[in-house]
């Protein structure tokens, strides 16, 4: 297989709290993932600094991973009602 064509993109952007949850239903399925701008300090992660936390994945798994962050929301919206 060639891999000259994958790309690292983000699929979610959000807390840390959610993009770790995030991260989790990907690895769940399979999909490696990855956490970029979340901010720790040498006793526990920062909340109000830790926002805009990103997470990648290969571009090859952009539809399958999609799929995830979109049952996520629709999860999200059925809980608020």
């Amino acid at each position: 297989m060639d891999d000259s064509n994958e790309l690292a993109i983000e699929i979610f952007s959000g807390t840390l709290w959610e993009c770790q949850l995030v991260v989790s239903m990907l690895h769940d399925i399979e999909i490696e993932s990855y956490l970029i701008n979340s901010v720790f300090s040498t006793y526990a992660f920062m909340p109000t600094r830790a926002e805009q936390t990103r997470v990648m994945i290969s571009s090859h798994d952009k539809i399958k991973a999609q799929k995830i962050i979109e049952e996520y929301y629709s999860n999200l919206q059925n809980d608020n009602h």
